[in-house]
């Protein structure tokens, strides 16, 4: 598999939300969004157990650590799923807030800031969990690569979808927002 080859399918990671973990321990899992990206270079839409053997292979696991790390994955991507849900509508609330210019509800606009930072707080608190987590089996150095590789793929996915959207970055998928890295960034 070639280096574009592998950083396509580790996007196409972040775009089903590492539904690897599911499939991994045996959940059912609801059909990902399509990824014709990762379709027109792979063929067909690329497995969980495709992705996941991709990140095997690039960190250099062994086949437990792979499983573990599926199993790991998946039980932090369902919240993952949740709070970037959660996010997006408070930021889709804020937007039409703010849209009304001097007749925003100030204390509904004071609200939705306060819960977006919480939202921002719970979600370094889960990097922070998962990361302990993924220290039970994996070395710093695995942790670290795998790190950047999911923010990397992120990245990624996001572009992918500001590209399918025809914008640019804005507050729901932006820096910080739902679709950025894992633990976010600063608020906008």
């Amino acid at each position: 598999m070639t280096r574009r080859m592998s950083e396509l399918v580790l996007a196409a990671l972040a775009a089903v939300g590492f539904s690897i973990g599911a499939r991994a321990a045996g959940a059912q899992e609801p059909q990902p969004p399509r990824d014709r990206v990762s379709e027109r270079v792979l063929g067909e839409r690329p497995s969980a157990e495709r992705m996941l053997r991709a990140v095997q292979e690039r960190l250099g696991l062994s086949e437990a650590q792979t499983r573990r790390l599926g199993e790991t994955t998946g039980q932090f991507a369902t919240q993952r799923q949740q709070l970037f849900r959660r996010e997006r509508t408070l930021r889709r609330d804020l937007r039409e807030q703010l849209s009304r210019g001097q007749s925003a509800d100030q204390a509904r606009v004071g609200q939705l800031l306060d819960e977006l930072l919480g939202m921002q707080r719970r979600r370094a608190d889960m990097v922070v969990a998962e990361q302990r987590a993924l220290a039970d089996f994996l070395t710093p150095v695995q942790r670290a690569e795998f790190m950047a590789l999911q923010e990397r793929a992120f990245r990624a996915a996001q572009q992918m979808r500001e590209q399918r959207e025809g914008r640019g970055d804005d507050e729901e998928g932006g820096r910080g927002g739902p679709g950025g890295p894992p633990g976010g960034g600063p608020p906008r």
